[in-house]
């Protein structure tokens, strides 16, 4: 019998290419709203004179840490209103009136070949003018060290006018699951300022970890910090006030202002698990090491856990001076609520209709009382659910209609939608053309209505980012959404912003970004040809100058691997990895898949109930495509059916021995995603009449909140042959009583069919 051989091509995608052309236009992200080029340039001498007025100190304070690089990187001087120096580079630094056409953020940066004036209505306008300055030296300039080589210190002649579109330009960065390192908190405040980003947006309390010091309740960080993790190691991490403090300072030194987020009244088990009697049972729970949505929240019946919430935020506020608290709000299952003796008595006596209106009592109690502390509450689009408090910031995330909502009722709200703004999604999701074309105003809010848009955020959840992982989530695509929320609609191109992509990479490395993909990097096609009995695998790289790397051992690919030159050829199953490389440093994650190669290879598979249209992976043809699907539901490769039993027939085309049938599942039940109760399969001659061989029941524990994947396998007792193979898996149907889902509907995930 002849082999079925794969045949894995890599080609180039030439429709991917951007234009090598480029203007004399600065290489700036955000895109400036005006720029008029000069000519010439202005060259740093050896000393620098810098004016400004010496009696403003808080213009001095926005002023110093530019001389200090600066002066650091290039050993030159920079003298402060030195009245005796004569030098032929000067800087002029204006605080104006201008606040009508510049705003509280804009500026004027004029370059002039022995002079540079910034003029502001704010510090905050000399601060973004001093970043654009950054931008227009040499990438040497955000070094460490001193640079020793000889670089010519100058900037191009020019004249910019500037201010951004909107006042809230955010980045939410979830340390709740994953504890983030206090200084590299502070290293992604360099960067969120030096592209122009104003807001912070620090996820603090989860069900996996609460990660701030509250000292009128010690337990929240001797026990509500940490976790015990599936391998038994402890795991977690919190911030002392002290620590709080110094980071609030440092980023209001850069024009940020963080926005705490205490989750309430769900995501709370962190909390419950250090205080049970938060909770509507009051019995003793582990800070949760798994992800998902979980059924323990914040017993809204008992006074007692509004007095802890209060105390809690009477601390919150005396740590962060911003307007806003974020409450959360979100993912708050009613189960508890639904069972519980003084919950169910609160909606009586409050005389509420359901528990969503509970949940909006519980939203409206915190907004009362944070109103009489000063402060207002920004929330999930979740909060919209039973009626919105009168005061609350709506951020929009389930889409844009809680957005569209919130401003037709006079509510102010930030936009970040998972369609754009998710920064967790994988780049083969959420791509960096997807993200620049994020528009936060919604098509269709009046002007009136649109002014309540405050602007809008780029969130990187962490359920699959621990530290080491936020940068090539973050990067390139934070680029897109700063300019996306600085400038200005008819400024934006993404080819012109693509182009000056390419030339920050180079920063980026200076700064130790280990930034990730554009696009997928790699789009798979796969084609089997029957004439030749081989199978071909196509990889379409997604953006331009990648260098691909591979193994087929399962060994890690280096620059050191074979590159991809000629075709792979696979005559047996096997793992095949690859690398993509950009300039010699590898771009983004392994590339990982399992190929599969058997008698069901390619064949035609017909199926019974239909499969989810959001779970379609590869068509008709996923179950006998010979890729493998991964840990991951959402890679594209799992076929969904939600309710559905799944039952497929397999045309092998000519009767053949059957040693072996093989079929994989996933199970994620925190997704609601289950394996089968029971698989059985059939053989048949002729399609029609099917002799069941063998019954497999599941026995992977429903409860198991991780990520399974497991491969079901029949071996006939008996010789057997067939021309048909069919797989029949029962759907367990509806949510087991301990899920926060309790009977909703569940889904099969089903992936590779094989037969040997």
């Amino acid at each position: 019998m002849k082999k079925i051989v794969f045949i894995i091509i890599i080609t180039v995608c030439l429709a991917g290419l951007r234009s090598k052309a480029q203007t004399n236009t600065p290489c700036l992200i955000p895109i400036p709203s005006d720029i008029k080029m000069g000519s010439g340039s202005f060259v740093f001498d050896r000393i620098t004179n810098i004016w400004f007025n010496s009696n403003d100190i808080e213009l001095k304070k926005v002023i110093q840490p530019f001389v200090v690089q600066f002066c650091k990187v290039t050993n030159y001087k920079i003298e402060e209103n030195n009245k005796l120096l004569i030098s032929n580079s000067t800087i002029d630094i204006l605080i104006t009136n201008r606040a009508d056409t510049l705003g509280e953020e804009g500026y004027c940066l004029d370059v002039r070949k022995n002079n540079i004036s910034i003029k502001a209505a704010n510090y905050a306008g000399i601060f973004y003018a001093f970043q654009t300055l950054r931008q227009l030296l040499p990438k040497e300039i955000e070094s460490k060290t001193k640079v020793t080589n000889n670089i010519k210190w100058e900037v191009p002649c020019l004249t910019i006018t500037d201010k951004p579109r909107f006042k809230w330009r955010g980045m939410l960065l979830d340390c709740g699951r994953h504890f983030m390192d206090k200084d590299f908190v502070k290293r992604y405040i360099d960067i969120l300022s030096y592209y122009k980003m104003n807001r912070f947006h620090w996820h603090l309390t989860e069900d996996q970890g609460w990660r701030i010091e509250i000292k009128k309740y010690p337990k929240l960080t001797e026990i509500g910090a940490w976790r015990i993790e599936a391998d038994g190691k402890r795991y977690g991490g919190f911030y002392t006030q002290a620590d709080i403090k110094e980071i609030v300072a440092y980023a209001a030194d850069h024009f940020i202002t963080v926005i705490p987020e205490i989750e309430m009244p769900g995501h709370s088990v962190g909390a419950i698990a250090s205080y049970p009697l938060l909770s509507c049972t009051g019995l003793p729970i582990n800070v949760e090491n798994n992800w998902g949505v979980f059924k323990d929240i914040y017993c809204a019946g008992n006074d007692s856990t509004f007095a802890f919430i209060q105390d809690v935020l009477d601390e919150v506020i005396s740590l962060f001076p911003a307007k806003y608290i974020h409450i959360g709000g979100d993912e708050a299952p009613k189960y508890r609520w639904e069972h519980c003796p003084k919950c169910q008595a609160r909606i009586k006596n409050e005389g509420l209709k359901d528990e969503f209106e509970l949940q909006s009592y519980f939203i409206k109690r915190i907004e009362a009382y944070l109103k009489t502390k000063d402060r207002s509450i920004i929330g999930w689009d979740e909060i919209l659910e039973g009626g919105l408090a009168p005061a609350a910031t709506v951020q929009s995330w389930r889409g844009v209609q809680g957005a569209i909502h919130a401003a037709r009722t006079g509510h102010d709200a930030v936009v970040s939608p998972t369609s754009h703004a998710y920064f967790d999604y994988d780049v083969k999701n959420l791509d960096l053309k997807k993200v620049y074309s994020f528009e936060p105003i919604p098509d269709s809010l009046t002007e009136e209505q649109s002014k309540h848009i405050l602007g809008g955020e780029c969130n990187m959840w962490t359920e699959r980012g621990p530290q080491d992982q936020v940068d090539n989530r973050m990067f390139p695509r934070m680029l897109a959404m700063t300019e996306a929320l600085w400038s200005l609609p008819q400024n934006k191109n993404y080819d012109a912003f693509y182009n000056r992509v390419q030339k920050h990479y180079n920063v980026l490395n200076i700064m130790g970004v280990n930034y990730g993909y554009e696009a997928q990097p790699i789009t798979i096609k796969t084609t089997y040809d029957k004439t030749t009995n081989s199978f071909a695998v196509t990889f379409i790289p997604g953006q331009p100058n990648l260098k691909f790397f591979y193994t087929i051992d399962g060994s890690q690919p280096t620059m050191s691997s074979n590159q991809y030159n000629t075709p792979i050829i696979f005559s047996k199953s096997g793992t095949m990895k690859a690398a993509a490389f950009l300039e010699g440093k590898q771009v983004g994650d392994i590339f990982e898949r399992n190929i599969i190669v058997s008698k069901a290879l390619g064949k035609k598979v017909t199926v019974k109930y239909p499969y989810s249209r959001n779970y379609i992976a590869n068509g008709d043809l996923t179950l006998t495509d010979g890729i493998k699907g991964s840990n991951e539901f959402a890679d594209r490769m799992w076929q969904g059916y939600e309710k559905n039993d799944v039952e497929a027939i397999i045309n092998l085309e000519k009767p053949e021995m059957i040693n072996k049938i093989t079929v994989g599942f996933l199970q994620f039940s925190n997704a609601w995603i289950f394996m089968p109760e029971y698989i059985e399969f059939y053989v048949s001659d002729d399609g029609d009449n099917f002799r069941l061989i063998e019954t497999i029941k599941n026995d992977v524990l429903q409860n198991e909140s991780k990520v399974i994947v497991k491969d079901y396998i029949c071996i006939p007792k008996d010789l057997t042959s067939g021309r048909y193979v069919k797989i029949r898996a029962k759907n367990i149907g509806k949510c087991p009583p301990w899920h926060a889902g309790a009977g909703g509907d569940t889904w099969l995930f089903i992936d590779e069919i094989s037969v040997e």
